[in-house]
Formats: C-alpha cells, sequence, structure tokens
C-alpha cells in the first residue's frame, strides 16, 4: 500500500513540474519572424516584455535569468518575447533600438514604455509595476 501511494505521489509531482514547464515555455519565447512578432507581441490580449538583446552582449546574458524569474513570478500574466537583434535587425530599428539589452512593455500592440541597460531585479519589478498601474490598469503584475 505505502509503494502504491508513493508511486502515485512521484507521478503527481512529475505531473505538477511538466505544468510549470509548460507555462514557462508558454510565458517565455523566442521571436524569429516579423509575423511571429505580429502574432505573439502585437495581438497578445496580455502584456509583454520585449528583451531586444545579442547573443555577444554580456549584460544581455546577465540580464536574462532576472528576467526569466519576474516573468515566471507573474504565473501567466505577463509574457515575454525575446528578439535577437543581429538576426532580426530591422525590428530593433523600427523600435528604435540603439542599446542591448533594451526592454519593452508592449500591450495591445503599443510601447508602453522601455528599459536600457543592465538592472537590478527590484528596480525591474518598480518599473514593471508602475508601468503597468499605470498604463495597463486592466492588468495584473504580481510584486515579488
Amino acid at each position: 500500500m505505502s509503494l502504491n501511494r508513493n508511486s502515485i505521489q512521484i507521478k503527481l509531482l512529475k505531473s505538477l513540474l511538466n505544468s510549470r514547464k509548460t507555462i514557462a515555455s508558454r510565458t517565455i519565447f523566442d521571436i524569429s519572424n516579423l509575423s511571429d512578432f505580429e502574432k505573439k507581441v502585437r495581438r497578445s490580449k496580455r502584456p509583454v516584455l520585449v528583451n531586444f538583446y545579442a547573443s555577444w552582449c554580456t549584460p544581455c546574458k546577465a540580464l536574462m535569468p532576472r528576467l526569466k524569474c519576474i516573468i515566471n513570478e507573474q504565473r501567466g500574466n505577463m509574457e515575454m518575447a525575446r528578439i535577437d537583434i543581429d538576426e532580426l535587425t530591422d525590428l530593433a530599428l523600427s523600435y528604435n533600438v540603439g542599446t542591448v539589452p533594451s526592454i519593452l512593455i508592449m500591450h495591445k500592440g503599443q510601447e508602453l514604455n522601455r528599459l536600457e541597460g543592465l538592472q537590478p531585479s527590484e528596480q525591474i519589478r518598480n518599473w514593471l509595476a508602475t508601468v503597468i498601474k499605470e498604463s495597463a490598469p486592466d492588468c495584473i503584475f504580481v510584486k515579488k
């Protein structure tokens, strides 16, 4: 009986972990072309944090774990799109991205605000909370 209970608990834990991975993979995604950007960012009903980065950029690499953590704290209330400026240069230029990393918050196809350079997690959280509260009051931001 104990062995059966343990196997059920293991199955439940595996299921929970898989569902968390699925949520994370749906809320953090790479943009590979303009059509992707239109569909996943501009048409999103939720706010999208757009992370313009470059693979060679050391501050971009340092920022990514911070952004992933913040997006995961949102439990699906916000998404993050990653855009490599070397792959989608025209898109970066159309948003006047001159510095990496640059993060934009977009909602209903509009840029609400942006933040440039490597920032501490708490500053990013405060910035996002303020932008969402002032510019997208119908949305939820979970403050850690």
